[in-house]
């Protein structure tokens, strides 16, 4: 009888042991097959998309994701690589200057708009982490603010430094952003040799291009005024997609009915040097973009004392800088007015923001992230990075 019980309990225990093991087994499959789930819906948005489709989702039109995505599951969206929409801009003095800088920007096909937001720096002790990059204009407390500043910056931070002049006394000043005395030089002010592996600010100068506001109305037309090298010539659009243009140069006189897409030319009178230009876009209640087509665009000399050098030049003549970058710390001469300036301060942010969520995550949940690259136009070579990360609802 002992024996019979004894045989009844082993075969108790080995019932017991196969539902549990079944039961791990059942769900592990079950979690791996969830997973290859969520990988095939991944990959099959990726092949799915088209750019016209991917144009959309960057400027937030999520509907094209949704239509393949099932039901049950929810997504988020990080974007790599290519300039976020919605940029953030910290200010401690002069916001309204820096506001006027950062105007809305139109780039391969999508929008870069510009949000500039006071704080106070010395209330606070220290740079809010939700401003993608601040833009500090002739500021003076670089020493007191060094530690905050350099903070900011290791956490992947973007600091524009648009200074006046050039002070070889503040060595805290110099440390932020690079920067050592030089002497000699002089000469036209150029583009350092286009690398974008280098550095990316000249090729998102040249894609941005400049935006004319066409906000005055005389009969049919829209016209505004387009200040470049430090000069304004009138841009009247004549119609829906095409553009007069007017050139200081006596030898030309105006440059009539340009349609979008069409290139143009004009002479810097100081270098006597042709320029090729592209009228990139119309918008006929919002502004002109003209697009500078050269890599060896020439800038005036716009630098109040032309005595510094950086860890890497961007703007310079005989090794003297007007431009400099030391990784997301970048500093520029301050300058006068003209539409090349402006887009200099937007190029070096939109060129530093470029890893950012379009749509949230909640990684409170069991997701994966499945990543596939598409390939933007026209305006400049930006290849961007969408990484969906998907998940279960239950």
């Amino acid at each position: 009888m002992k024996g019979f019980i004894y045989l009844l309990e082993i075969s108790v225990a080995l019932i017991l042991m196969l539902v549990v093991l079944g039961t791990i087994s059942t769900y592990k499959t079950k979690e791996s097959w969830e997973r290859a789930d969520l990988v095939t819906i991944g990959n099959n948005i990726g092949k799915t998309l088209k750019s016209e489709d991917i144009i959309e989702i960057l400027n937030g039109n999520f509907s094209k994701i949704e239509d393949l995505v099932p039901p049950n599951v929810d997504f988020g969206l990080k974007v790599s690589y290519a300039s976020k929409n919605n940029i953030t801009v910290g200010c401690v003095e002069y916001c309204n200057y820096i506001n006027n800088l950062l105007t809305d920007s139109y780039v391969n096909g999508h929008w870069i708009n510009f949000s500039v937001e006071y704080f106070d720096i010395n209330t606070l002790n220290y740079i809010p982490s939700n401003f993608d990059a601040v833009v500090f204009v002739n500021y003076t407390e670089y020493s007191s603010r060094k530690s905050n500043i350099t903070d900011y910056l290791s956490k992947g931070g973007v600091v524009i430094g648009i200074n006046a002049t050039f002070n070889t006394g503040d060595a805290d000043f110099n440390d932020i952003f690079g920067l050592s005395a030089v002497g000699g030089g002089g000469g036209a002010f150029h583009f350092t040799p286009y690398n974008p592996s280098q550095e990316e600010i000249e090729k998102y100068f040249l894609g941005l291009g400049f935006d004319i506001n066409t906000d005055n109305t005389i009969g049919s037309k829209k016209w505004g005024y387009w200040y470049i090298w430090e000069d304004s010539r009138r841009v009247n659009i004549t119609s829906s997609n095409t553009v007069d243009i007017e050139n200081k140069t006596i030898d030309e006189g105006i440059i009539q009915n340009i349609p979008e897409g069409e290139s143009f030319s004009l002479k810097n009178i100081g270098s006597n040097t042709f320029y090729m230009f592209k009228v990139k876009k119309v918008f006929w209640d919002k502004f002109v973009i003209i697009q500078a087509v050269n890599t060896s665009f020439i800038f005036e000399d716009f630098s109040e004392i032309n005595d510094v050098t950086g860890n890497f030049n961007i703007i310079e003549a005989a090794n003297e800088a007007e431009m400099t970058s030391n990784n997301t710390a970048i500093w520029i001469s301050d300058f006068p007015e003209s539409n090349e300036y402006r887009t200099l301060v937007k190029a070096a942010i939109a060129s530093r923001v470029k890893n950012w969520i379009l749509k949230d995550i909640d990684y409170s949940k069991e997701y994966v992230a499945v990543s596939s690259f598409f390939p933007l136009c026209c305006d400049m070579p930006e290849t961007a990075e969408l990484t969906f990360y998907l998940w279960y609802k239950i």
